[in-house]
């Protein structure tokens, strides 16, 4: 399957499918019958506990980013693929307010193509999930969660970028309501750092819930579920706003590391898409660009783009207490498989790297503590090898490969800086895998 139709109402999805054709339930509990799947469970019971009522174009957004996300789980990208990766992708989704929508789906179908490597194909029609009336909201006011106090929201994943962009947020005397996509094991880590960050914060949690019912493998490769987490950040933001119109805008800080932002390749076989792009600076300025279109309030904000992760940490000490929490987070790529961090993925070695970095002890329980045992297993150690070769080449063609993840700004000073944390970035993982070791 290529083409995924979406229905609010399950009732007119279909008996039998047309080849190559799914039809999928969107904010629904369950796939109605085999070969059908379902996405959003649970979600209108979310947004109703934000205790206002949110802008149905914002609502809209998030009936786009889960379309999305489902597509990108269901269709699996070796079997739908002319070339093994890059999959052509068609979209029909309900909307409350497709007319909105109708002249930027094109600009939605770049950024896309640029986080997933795909070709997206959007539609739109109407008939959408409309926000949940005042009514409806009020009849949930006992779970309404306190954002009247918030002046600004800020992803929170658990991982170490968002906690550090948390609590300085919380110390600069910021109050946001903090967004979460609660996927299953990532709830604990944020539930134990949540009330680590200085002073009691607000907390939107949910959870995407991509099911498919019937023989299908999913990818694992999930380029966009940033875009959900997005959209969840920007159902927040509109509900703040509406707490607070006279603001007329909502800052929406997306922490991450520029370092890891960038992403840029490490081998030649690691250019385009096998990088993720979830928050590379010309994807997040094509967001902004869209959400500024349709006239959403929104400002994308990500004060650490130009700092590696370990200067993040530094940062914040000494402190003994945000040192304890840091390591308490999780940043691993791989750590579901086994419900423990690995050690040796990329975003594991330059979390390590940061924390002796900062001079932090490192008492993360990695599966892969030793990573010279890795040299007598060449089926997880390709990671490591990757980092070695990127660190270990000399300046020539430095920012060739900077610029080979995505367009960088051209604003020179930006444009610098984007080159200098990359420059940094890798220079701090050299001296870490130094340190264990290995010559760089």
């Amino acid at each position: 399957m290529n083409k995924l139709i979406f229905h609010i109402d399950d009732t007119n999805i279909p008996a039998t499918d047309v080849a190559g054709t799914a039809h999928i339930f969107l904010y629904g509990a369950r796939p109605p019958r085999l070969g059908t799947g379902s996405i959003g469970r649970r979600l209108e019971l979310a947004v109703r506990r934000l205790g206002v009522v949110i802008d149905p174009v914002a609502l809209d957004f998030l009936s786009i980013a889960l379309a999305v996300v489902a597509a990108d789980t269901f269709v699996n990208r070796e079997t739908w693929s002319a070339n093994g990766w890059t999959r052509e992708l068609r979209l029909d989704v309900p909307l409350a307010r497709p007319e909105v929508w109708q002249d930027i789906a094109s600009d939605l179908e770049r950024a896309l193509n640029f986080l997933s490597g795909d070709r997206w194909r959007l539609s739109f029609r109407d008939q959408g999930l409309e926000p949940p009336t005042k009514e409806a909201v009020l009849r949930h006011y006992r779970s309404h969660i306190a954002i009247g106090s918030a002046d600004c929201t800020c992803l929170f994943s658990g991982g170490l970028d968002s906690l550090i962009g948390a609590r300085q947020l919380a110390d600069t005397g910021r109050t946001p309501l903090l967004v979460s996509h609660s996927y299953r094991g990532d709830q604990s880590y944020q539930k134990y750092l949540a009330p680590r960050l200085g002073k009691k914060l607000p907390r939107f949690a949910a959870n995407a819930n991509p099911v498919f019912s019937g023989p299908n493998k999913s990818d694992t490769t999930m380029r966009t579920r940033s875009l959900g987490f997005l959209a969840f950040g920007v159902v927040a933001a509109n509900a703040v706003l509406a707490k607070k119109p006279s603001v007329g805008a909502v800052d929406l800080f997306v922490p991450e590391n520029g370092f890891i932002a960038l992403n840029a390749p490490l081998t030649r076989r690691r250019i385009g898409s096998h990088s993720t792009r979830t928050t590379h600076p010309n994807f997040l300025s094509q967001v902004q660009s869209i959400l500024d279109k349709v006239g959403l309030g929104v400002r994308l904000q990500n004060p650490y783009r130009h700092m590696t992760k370990g200067e993040m940490l530094s940062g914040m000490l000494p402190n003994d207490d945000f040192a304890h929490a840091a390591v308490s987070t999780v940043s691993c790529g791989k750590w579901k498989r086994k419900s423990q961090q690995c050690g040796h993925c990329v975003p594991c070695l330059i979390r390590r790297a940061a924390f002796a970095k900062a001079g932090v002890d490192d008492t993360t329980s990695y599966q892969y503590p030793d990573l010279g045992a890795l040299w007598d297993r060449p089926d997880i150690r390709d990671d490591v090898m990757a980092m070695l070769v990127a660190t270990a080449r000399d300046e020539h063609g430095l920012r060739q490969r900077a610029i080979a993840s995505g367009p960088l700004p051209f604003d020179p000073v930006e444009r610098a800086n984007w080159f200098g944390v990359h420059k940094r970035g890798l220079e701090e993982v050299a001296s870490y895998l130094s340190s264990q070791g290995f010559g760089t």
